[in-house]
């Protein structure tokens, strides 16, 4: 499992610079779709910048690296287990991307490195539990614990975009 762990990163930036490049010009533009259909969206988009949302993903980096630190230097069935949980969950984010595109059966900033991110995780997936050296037993709750706090600070960091959007805002004017 140790040779994956640094893919982790690798592949969470790569998706993500996709979401901070085109983000801002999608929510614009399908501004109206949104609040018609979809008001949640539009409720949470409200608070939304390219920079709130770079600061939402540099967190989300931060806990990434931290997280692939650990378990490259702390090898034991919490911390793989914990980098599995969280892999996955990154994993099941890009399914959620794809599933969002066939919805909305438009591109969103993010389909196209989902679609390349997805096999290549499923295939570390797979690699790393044929090469687990724990049984799932014992690496089970933990994984269970990683995906678990990803999704948390999932919510975490989409407050974070608003936080910092607003921060920003009223330092600029």
């Amino acid at each position: 499992m140790q040779e994956y762990i640094w893919f982790f990163p690798l592949i969470f930036i790569f998706h993500e610079l996709e979401e901070l490049i085109g983000m801002k010009g999608f929510l614009s533009k399908n501004r109206l779709l949104f609040h018609q259909k979809y008001p949640f969206i539009y409720k949470v988009s409200q608070n939304f910048s390219t920079e709130g949302l770079a600061f939402a993903v540099l967190e989300e980096f931060i806990l990434c690296i931290t997280l692939c630190f650990c378990a490259f230097f702390m090898t034991s069935h919490v911390t793989s287990g914990l980098w599995l949980g969280a892999f996955i969950a990154c994993t099941f984010h890009f399914v959620v991307h794809i599933l969002q595109t066939l919805i909305l059966r438009q591109y969103i900033p993010a389909t196209i490195t989902s679609l390349i991110c997805l096999p290549i995780s499923l295939w570390i997936i797979y690699q790393c539990f044929l090469a687990q050296e724990y049984g799932l037993t014992q690496i089970f709750p933990y994984l269970c614990i990683g995906f678990f706090l990803v999704v948390i600070n999932l919510f975490f960091a989409q407050k974070l975009i608003g936080i910092f959007t607003r921060l920003m805002k009223s330092h600029l004017n």
